[in-house]
């Protein structure tokens, strides 16, 4: 399985990143960053959601961090760089890997025919890689998943790429019992199912040796008041181990959700009680303002289903928020700043 690298050249100049600190029960994980330089915010989201993830519905696979994902969305398409970059994780335009017709373009020696009819690549003869994390159509057939909740899995969508290449890494050796990230032997031989070329390996390995001292020099955004700032972060990781779990009125767990069991699961998990239905929860805290917000804070909406707050979303990092919303729908990962609920907020609360 070949996915040419494409993408910026040359290094980036890093700042000190400031993180919100880890996100999980691993003491390997690397934490929710609020920014890092030449990682465009939502792309650095998608790579921490996916990382976070994986240990929750893949118990076989430990030690799974951004920076793993970080270094190959670097190697592959440099981070999405020359695509805008939407809230919702779409890229435009479109990243596509040079033609695979074995002419040696992109170092490929072997022809890969046409798999997708054109439909992710926009070639019907032969395939190209595609998206950020430069999956062959081929490829992204058969582990192409779905981690927005929206229904498509779409590679040219960070958060599908960055999620479908975390579960790549951890699935792709049949023959294994499961992959420690954290044991060199095992992220070499990840990384060579995913492109088998030890010079590929070793340069996505310096970056995620890069990210991870970046990872390690954290500081902490204080909380002015509410649940401590640790407890927002474990709520939210919480909460986006959710995702993809299918909406149900009523339900709190652990095989489905509406909005406000979701969210009082999650605070539970954090060791914090909040009431059980959305208009008791918006009392039960201190509201804050959008400017303000925190991984864990809730997010009410008036959408016209019932006494107002009707439904409340978590705020979780990065402009974005995990959300159950209706019937027949999976929990999701989608921007607060959206046209649907921008347009019905009523108000934030951090509980506690």
């Amino acid at each position: 399985m070949i996915r040419p690298a494409i993408g910026a050249a040359g290094g980036f100049l890093f700042a000190l990143p400031v993180f919100i600190g880890a996100m999980g029960s691993s003491e390997h994980q690397a934490g929710m960053p609020h920014g890092v330089e030449g990682i465009p915010d939502t792309v650095l989201f998608a790579y921490v959601q996916a990382a976070m993830r994986l240990e929750e519905e893949y118990p076989g696979c430990a030690g799974m961090t951004w920076p793993v994902l970080a270094g190959i969305g670097k190697v592959e398409s440099g981070h999405a760089d020359g695509s805008e970059v939407s809230s919702s994780g779409r890229v435009d335009p479109l990243i596509l890997g040079p033609r695979l017709d074995g002419s040696g373009a992109g170092g490929n020696t072997t022809p890969h025919g046409d798999s997708d009819e054109g439909a992710w690549d926009g070639d019907d003869g032969f395939d190209r890689a595609v998206g950020p994390m430069q999956f062959i159509p081929a490829t992204w057939a058969s582990h192409g998943l779905d981690a927005s909740g929206d229904g498509v899995a779409d590679p040219h969508n960070v958060f599908d790429a960055a999620w479908s290449a975390a579960v790549y890494l951890c699935v792709s050796d049949p023959g294994a019992g499961g992959v420690d990230f954290n044991d060199e032997g095992d992220l070499e031989e990840a990384l060579l199912r995913y492109n088998r070329s030890e010079s590929y390996v070793e340069e996505v390995r310096e970056h995620i040796r890069h990210y991870a001292e970046l990872s390690d020099q954290t500081t902490h955004v204080p909380v002015g008041s509410g649940a401590s700032s640790a407890q927002g972060r474990a709520a939210a990781g919480w909460a986006l181990a959710q995702v993809g779990k299918p909406y149900l009125w009523g339900g709190t767990g652990p095989h489905a959700f509406d909005c406000s069991g979701l969210t009082m699961r999650a605070w539970a998990a954090a060791g914090v009680s909040i009431p059980r239905v959305t208009t008791d929860q918006v009392a039960a805290g201190t509201r804050v303002g959008l400017a303000q917000l925190q991984p864990g804070d809730l997010l009410f909406y008036d959408t016209g289903s019932g006494a107002s707050p009707s439904h409340v979303t978590m705020y979780v990092g990065g402009g974005q928020m995990v959300n159950a919303p209706r019937s027949g729908q999976t929990i999701r990962v989608e921007p607060v700043d959206g046209d649907y609920y921008s347009s019905r907020f009523v108000a934030a609360v951090r509980p506690g």
